[in-house]
């Protein structure tokens, strides 16, 4: 499939209507495109409020923040919410931004321990959990925005920490983006969420670099 707005709309929509299913996630926003002469946003109703989590304030005020606002593609059983927004000019991709809050503190478990003690897969979820952290895979192929090696144009930054650019070796498609996510955060022995994932209809080219394949560096299968 050809990457334009509508397939990566395509992609999105698809993935989100699978984890609905799944019962994995329990509210969405679907995606929208956006044009402005020759580009084209992908994004979804709450994007505006992204840039909260650039502040220089707690991850908990930022993760309360995005989801009092519904800034989200998903929110997950546990409250992990997922950003998925992508910029197409003309034919080529120019940017996106994939990202992926957990969520500080369990308030809905908290409020009602009952209902989810009946949930087996909150449970099954619930009870592998770590410290969380945010996580966030950025691509942005503007001249004068992508340095070699110090800012690369596909990388993937781990607690929003400022200088933390783990180069990428292409962009991420919604499919890529999500079985990461759930391969690695959800996957669980009882609880399958790959193998019914919509099969994978779009890619996109290599981005890295011959000094950024020096360095220690995340590779997207082909």
């Amino acid at each position: 499939m050809a990457v334009t707005p509508k397939s990566i709309k395509e992609d999105i929509d698809g993935l989100i209507s699978e984890l609905i299913g799944k019962g994995v996630c329990d509210d969405s926003n679907f995606s929208a495109i956006r044009t402005s002469g020759s580009k084209a946003d992908v994004t979804f109703s709450g994007s505006e409020h992204v840039s909260i989590a650039l502040g220089d304030i707690e991850y908990a005020e930022i993760y309360r923040e995005l989801a009092d606002k519904r800034s989200y593609n998903m929110r997950l059983v546990d409250g992990a919410l997922l950003q998925m927004m992508y910029r197409v000019e003309g034919d080529e991709l120019l940017q996106h931004r994939l990202a992926f809050y957990p969520s500080p503190s369990l308030l809905p478990f908290q409020d009602d321990p009952d209902a989810y003690m009946r949930d087996e897969l909150f449970i099954e979820i619930v009870q592998r959990r770590i410290v969380p952290f945010p996580m966030r895979f950025d691509f942005d192929a503007r001249e004068g925005v992508y340095i070699d090696v110090a800012h690369p144009k596909s990388h993937l930054t781990l607690g929003d920490v400022k200088g933390c650019r783990i180069p990428v070796s292409a962009p991420l498609t919604p499919r890529w983006f999500v079985e990461f996510i759930l391969r690695n955060f959800y996957q669980t022995e009882t609880h399958d969420f790959i193998g019914g994932l919509p099969q994978h209809k779009i890619k996109f080219p290599m981005s890295i670099t011959r000094n950024e394949v020096g360095l220690m560096h995340m590779v997207i299968p082909y």
